[in-house]
């Protein structure tokens, strides 16, 4: 007879504030204003956690953008191990002809630490009208990386 434990791999603890750098890469659906290569640093981040559940808000200028442009600077997701998953699901809708749609920025992230880095994917939500195009397929890539300062013992 086999006995199998399940061990579970605890929640990485993310909680902070961080200070993170993006860089924009690809530009599939062709975002007025998009610069590929463009380097924003000192983007100011607040992780909250409970448990597995986690929050990151985008503040200052960034998240001011992100509240124009998207409707939203508040990423909501999971920790599971060493890696958070999130989405900042927007509700700003945009027009091209009968298309209309939101954008979707989902969040990959590894922690190691006080450090994190990941990927950013955007992507737009669209009502499914023929207008719509490319919108249905591309997406928009941004890698990032941030530390907090380091947890007193």
């Amino acid at each position: 007879m086999f006995v199998i434990l399940a061990v579970g791999c605890a929640p990485a603890d993310v909680a902070g504030n961080y200070a993170v750098n993006l860089t924009s890469g690809d530009d599939g659906c062709a975002i007025a204003g998009w610069t590929v290569g463009e380097m924003i640093s000192g983007v100011s981040v607040i992780v909250v956690q409970d448990d597995d559940q986690t929050q990151l808000d985008v503040e200052g200028p960034a998240g001011t953008i992100l509240d124009i442009v998207v409707g939203s600077s508040l990423f909501n997701g999971q920790v599971g191990g060493n890696g958070i998953n999130a989405a900042l699901i927007g509700d700003n809708t945009a027009r091209m002809g009968e298309c209309v749609y939101t954008y979707t920025i989902d969040l990959d992230a590894d922690v190691n630490g006080d450090f994190m880095e990941g990927q950013l994917r955007w992507h737009p939500v669209t009502n499914g009208h023929a207008d719509c195009g490319i919108l249905e397929t591309c997406f928009n890539l941004q890698s990032w990386n941030g530390s907090r300062p380091p947890r007193e013992s």
